[in-house]
């Protein structure tokens, strides 16, 4: 058995898809700490910092979000604001002074409907909730620690897929539906789209934990550069399986602004 090293390493949502496999890649390598939600509530800040001052992590990966979108607007909004934000700005404000890295798992639907391939430097546009949020933690997050000089990276991976993806998420939705025969939709469809496997998101995190003495405070990201459009998924997939799938184009329809969005604050 592979020794551990000393490094010790907590990670949010370690329970979720990506969560999963980035715990088994560095189970062995590594002293990780990973509670659940009853053990640590990330919306509660007091718990947070309970938590953090007991334990004393070396390094800290945050992928703890909500993927569990509402139908209702203006439902959807408070999720993304409490399981978003929130728990984001809750991790921040408490994280130890020995920390020598926090790794930050952001969106690529921070960038919204602009065109490909992403850089790290594009205004970014988000038509989604999810995507102002995510843009929101990192605002706060790139403004507080820079200020505690804290050593961070904020990762915006393209759509992740593979084993395990779980039915809120794009692809694991399609596959799930597949799966039970289900009908599925999508709209508007003509949104580009990369898509990269979580082996080698958990590849991209093994470099950046050997290296976690480089000074980062930048954001990356993440993509296999393979631009799909995502009305054309579900074709793609008909040819990989050889048969027909349930699912139905519909319609986009006009484009209405998020909300009088995200704005640069003094946090």
């Amino acid at each position: 058995m592979m020794s551990k090293n000393k490094l010790k390493i907590f990670i949010t949502g370690s329970k979720g898809f990506v969560g999963t496999h980035i715990k088994n890649t560095f189970q062995k390598k590594y002293q990780l700490l990973t509670p659940n939600k009853k053990i640590l509530n990330l919306n509660n800040s007091l718990q947070v910092k309970k938590f953090i001052d007991k334990n004393r992590p070396d390094m800290i990966i945050h992928l703890a979000t909500s993927t569990k979108f509402k139908k209702k607007k203006f439902n959807e909004k408070k999720n993304q604001i409490n399981n978003t934000f929130n728990t984001t700005k809750n991790l921040v404000k408490n994280i130890n002074p020995e920390c020598k890295l926090i790794i930050f798992f952001g969106s690529i639907e921070e960038y919204g409907d602009i065109k490909c391939p992403f850089r790290e430097k594009q205004k970014v546009k988000p038509v989604r909730y999810y995507g102002q949020y995510k843009y929101e933690s990192y605002l706060y997050t790139s403004s507080y620690l820079k200020k505690k000089n804290f050593n961070y990276i904020w990762l915006r991976p393209s759509l992740i897929y593979g084993f395990g993806d779980n039915k809120e998420r794009f692809l694991g939705h399609i596959f799930n539906s597949i799966k039970q025969n289900k009908n599925f939709s999508i709209m508007p469809g003509n949104q580009i789209r990369d898509y990269i496997h979580v082996d080698d998101i958990c590849k991209v995190l093994s470099v950046l934990i050997l290296n976690y003495k480089k000074k980062y405070n930048c954001i990356l990201n993440i993509s296999a550069q393979n631009y799909v459009k995502i009305k054309y998924i579900p074709k793609m997939i008909e040819r990989l399986i050889q048969r027909k799938i349930n699912y139905v184009l519909k319609k986009p329809k006009k484009k209405k602004k998020l909300i009088s969005t995200i704005q640069i604050r003094n946090y």
